[in-house]
């Protein structure tokens, strides 16, 4: 500190050298050495002495101790842990684990945990008691904005930036305090992951059993539609139909041939009116009747053909296996989505459990004197060389 009095009383004079010009170069030097001797003679530098005093007082009379808990942390995955190479996890866009504890952490400050905390340990009373001295101690009836303030004082946060492994400390008045504090955060913490597990797996599966279910309704509706094609067709499958009256058909066909040959053999001996012509033109006449007939269930002009029959029920063929393949990739999904859920999962795995401190951590008196001393050493020191400076320079 007297090292950076001395440079500043320095530069201070050297400027003001400048401004007075090169015909008394040491004039305000030496000026300002003299009211350097004056200023350390002066009194007022008790006042650092007496509030650095009054401090000490504070913590060897007032300062009640605050004790502190520690526990460690790490969200784990149970599809697989993050790279061990910190390059390889800046390659791969960073762990997932590190993100997952900076959620927690963004959680476990959040306004939601404090007003879990408060109504499962008592925060607000453990902290406001009068027990404790009045400058740590929480109002006692204080705004949400002011409690959730000296909440996240109590509540120390810290994430190793390659392991991932979140270190929680709290502060208590007491051991016992402190120990359920941090305690109380695991718990919470670990209620919160599981939370959002079951959340992100209900989502994901509900949205594919809407997809299960809005496929198995449509292979419900096409088996309507063919089953009511088939009853009002009076058929089982068109295919087979055909199929069968195609064989009619060539069997009628094979006998008009066989008739019609052997109507020629009697023609060439017999009159029109034999007995024997007559019955073979008779069969022929009725055999082109019903092969007619047979023909026209193929295709007809008037009534709707097997042809078309046939169409319209591989239509509807197609429509229920596609149905049924839709079905079949959504009941699959679902069981993908299942395992999926499962692998997504996250653990919370306590590395260092919350222990009983044995004595006060906080707050570190000597340090804090210590700082005290030194910064309102400096800041007096600054205040008083700059204001005798140009005092100095408005006598000159």
């Amino acid at each position: 500190m007297k090292e950076l009095l001395v440079k500043l009383r320095e530069t201070v004079a050297s400027r003001l050298d400048q401004r007075n010009g090169d015909d008394a170069p040491g004039t305000v030097r030496a000026s300002v050495v003299d009211v350097r001797a004056r200023t350390m003679k002066s009194g007022g530098y008790r006042w650092v002495l007496l509030v650095t005093a009054l401090a000490a007082l504070y913590y060897a009379l007032l300062a009640s101790d605050r004790y502190v808990t520690e526990a460690q942390l790490y969200v784990k995955s149970t599809k697989g842990s993050a790279p061990t190479v910190p390059e390889l996890s800046l390659l791969t866009g960073g762990s997932s684990q590190a993100q997952d504890a900076l959620l927690l952490q963004s959680y476990i400050l959040s306004a939601d945990m404090l007003r879990i905390l408060d109504e499962k340990i008592g925060l607000k009373a453990h902290f406001s008691g009068r027990d404790w001295d009045f400058w740590s101690r929480l109002e006692a009836d204080p705004t949400e904005e002011e409690f959730l303030d000296y909440y996240r004082n109590t509540l120390s946060l810290s994430i190793n930036a390659e392991s991932a492994i979140l270190t929680i400390q709290g502060e208590g008045y007491t051991p016992e305090f402190s120990q359920a504090f941090v305690q109380a955060v695991l718990e919470e913490s670990d209620r919160f992951i599981n939370g959002v597990n079951q959340a992100i797996a209900k989502q994901e599966i509900a949205f594919v059993e809407a997809e299960l279910g809005r496929a198995r309704g449509q292979v419900d509706d096409v088996r309507a539609r063919m089953l009511a094609f088939q009853n009002e067709n009076q058929i089982l499958s068109p295919e087979a139909t055909g199929a069968a009256i195609q064989s009619v058909v060539n069997q009628l066909e094979g006998e008009l041939v066989r008739l019609q040959t052997e109507q020629k053999t009697l023609a060439s001996y017999l009159n029109d009116t034999a007995p024997q012509l007559v019955d073979v033109n008779t069969r022929i006449d009725s055999v082109k009747a019903q092969l007619a007939e047979e023909r026209a269930k193929i295709s007809s002009q008037d009534t709707q053909s097997i042809n078309e029959v046939y169409a319209d029920f591989k239509e509807l063929e197609l429509e229920l296996k596609f149905a049924t393949d839709m079905y079949k990739a959504a009941l699959t999904g679902l069981e993908q989505a299942r395992v999926e859920s499962y692998h997504k999962m996250k653990h919370l795995v306590v590395l260092q459990s919350p222990g009983l401190p044995d004595e006060a951590l906080k707050p570190r008196k000597l340090y804090n004197l210590a700082t005290l001393f030194v910064v309102l050493s400096l800041a007096y020191g600054i205040v008083t060389m700059i204001l005798a400076t140009i005092r100095e320079h408005r006598d000159v």
